[in-house]
């Protein structure tokens, strides 16, 4: 890997491994018993996808060819569509760095379908359209608000109360993990759209499902930001 791209990745993975509402400690990870069970596919290529943020950025590029050839096997591997899209957008952060930033941002529109055509192939998995929301929410922190359609956080809001709505009870015993990003980050979609009053009520829901956590932290601050007593 050449100088430049070494550098690019230095400057844009600390920022972009923030693109979740608190990075997760290895305890928050923890589920109850029969909540909810993430597919061992997931958890693979979670790992070996997220190992570019600490700059192994060769573990990334085998794992994505995995994932590309996957989907070139098979169009209709919501699987590998979700990853690839989540691809994508890790390598849109590295143009980006390097100052490509009409590369950057063509390819995260191109990403976009792709999660979507993931999404529509299996509607109520949460390990795919959680995937998606998890991809979109990257998208929205990382780029300006003005190169974000709405329909970002349409989506993302929309994904989370899609797990919320499947859970039911069963949420409030799924892990910190799950709990924390799921209402944080729906939190932040509302804001994005100009929804305070929701925003609000998901920070709140996030203080009352995780307290002591980082995610009661992250929570109080955001409605600290909008003129709450806490």
């Amino acid at each position: 890997m050449g100088w430049r791209v070494w550098v690019g990745v230095v400057l844009v993975w600390p920022v972009m491994a923030l693109g979740q509402f608190v990075y997760p400690r290895p305890g928050y990870h923890e589920h109850g018993p029969n909540v909810y069970k993430e597919d061992p596919f997931v958890v693979h290529y979670r790992h070996e996808f997220f190992g570019v943020f600490s700059g192994d950025f060769g573990r990334f590029e085998k794992a994505f060819g995995e994932i590309k050839a996957m989907a070139a096997k098979n169009p209709s591997d919501a699987r590998a569509l979700v990853w690839m899209g989540n691809g994508d957008t890790v390598q849109a952060g590295l143009l980006w760095a390097q100052g490509k930033k009409d590369d950057s941002l063509a390819l995260i529109k191109e990403s976009r379908p792709l999660l979507d055509k993931a999404v529509a192939l299996r509607p109520d998995d949460p390990n795919i359209f959680m995937m998606r929301a998890v991809t979109l929410y990257i998208q929205g922190q990382n780029w300006p608000d003005a190169d974000i359609p709405r329909s970002i956080w349409e989506e993302l809001r929309y994904d989370c109360g899609h797990l919320i709505r499947l859970m039911g009870p069963k949420m409030a015993r799924a892990s910190v993990h799950v709990r924390g990003e799921t209402y944080g980050e729906m939190g932040i979609a509302d804001l994005k759209l100009g929804n305070k009053d929701a925003a609000r009520q998901a920070f709140e829901k996030v203080i009352e499902l995780c307290p002591g956590t980082d995610y009661e932290g992250r929570a109080k601050k955001e409605i600290s930001a909008l003129g709450s007593g806490f």
